[in-house]
């Protein structure tokens, strides 16, 4: 008999696909690399909210749709100051 076949696999051969999890593996370290590179872990989502709301709050205030002192109060509420 043959010493090296490898049961109903023969055809297909035992190590024929091995270069599929070392390539999942680098997959896998590019995609958390680039989640932490891009800023998805959260870090720094306070202040882009907090930025977002003040220009919107600037934009309605240039439109006039808020009086100056609902403008300043939400000014301060956003800005974290009593």
């Amino acid at each position: 008999m043959y010493p090296y076949w490898s049961g109903p696999w023969h055809m297909w051969g035992a190590w024929e696909f091995w270069w599929i999890f070392p390539l999942a593996m680098i997959g896998v370290l590019i995609a958390v690399c680039a989640f932490f590179m891009t800023g998805m872990s959260g870090a720094g989502r306070r202040e882009d909210r907090t930025g977002s709301a003040i220009r919107l709050l600037n934009e309605r205030f240039a439109k006039g749709e808020i009086s100056k002192e609902e403008f300043e109060e939400r000014r301060s509420v956003l800005a974290g100051q009593p």
